[in-house]
């Protein structure tokens, strides 16, 4: 079983849980947000609680229980 990892917002995807102010929160989808090349952005929509807007180059704390983070 994986653990938790840092990994880049880039790298997040549908089903992965990520560590926000001390709350577990399941991504139900990842949304690009482009405002301008220097400053690629995605919106994470979760499963519960408000979207937040990243960037993508921002390190998360994620878990992906079984499945391997790359």
């Amino acid at each position: 079983m994986c653990g938790m990892a840092r990994i880049l917002a880039g790298r997040v995807r549908r089903g992965d849980v990520v560590s926000l102010r001390g709350e577990m929160r399941e991504v139900k989808a990842v949304r690009s947000d482009q405002r301008g090349a220097s400053k690629p952005g995605l919106t994470l929509v979760f499963k519960t609680g408000r979207p937040l807007r990243v960037n993508a180059a921002d390190e998360l704390a994620v878990w992906r229980g079984d499945r391997e983070l790359r």
